[in-house]
């Protein structure tokens, strides 16, 4: 599960949310649409933490309420990987049994970010690196992976642990 497109997803899906989003950081934050324009918002977000703060506050419970319900429906299965920046700052963390890190250098974040992102400049990828305060609960990290490497031996290392288990 990849957090950030089911963020997307919300913000898409969820009419409440975008108004939600609208009163707190303005009209601005809205294309002609209606729907999210996340290089505006992103732009505010990330070069404030309090504003970080309130999308915050708007966003987790949802994401929270969606990954309950993607665990539930998917029970069945040998187990689910989630892929989320945002593991422990939202409380994600909490679905997990195991919890493999992966970290990159800025180079590696800026490479990762605009392949996500194509519509952000090479200053707002940036800006986002700088201002990004990931919380990381070292004492809960199983495994971790520097993502420095071709793709080829990221998903070796990630099979290898994944064999571990």
């Amino acid at each position: 599960m990849d957090v950030d497109q089911l963020s997307k997803e919300i913000y898409s899906k969820n009419n409440t949310i975008v108004k939600k989003i609208t009163n707190v950081f303005g009209k601005e934050v809205i294309k002609n649409n209606g729907t999210i324009d996340f290089a505006k918002l992103g732009r505010i977000v990330f070069n404030d933490f309090k504003q970080m703060e309130k999308l915050n506050d708007l966003m987790f419970p949802l994401i929270n309420e969606s990954v309950a319900r993607f665990i539930k429906a998917n029970k069945d299965k040998k187990y689910i990987i989630i892929d989320a920046a945002v593991l422990f700052d939202a409380g994600l963390d909490r679905f997990c049994n195991k919890i493999i890190y992966l970290t990159a250098d800025d180079e590696g974040r800026e490479k990762f970010l605009k392949f996500k992102n194509s519509d952000l400049c090479i200053e707002d990828i940036r800006q986002r690196i700088l201002n990004q305060k990931i919380k990381v609960d070292s004492d809960k990290i199983d495994y971790m992976i520097r993502n420095d490497s071709s793709l080829k031996d990221l998903y070796g290392d990630i099979d290898s642990f994944i064999k571990k288990l």
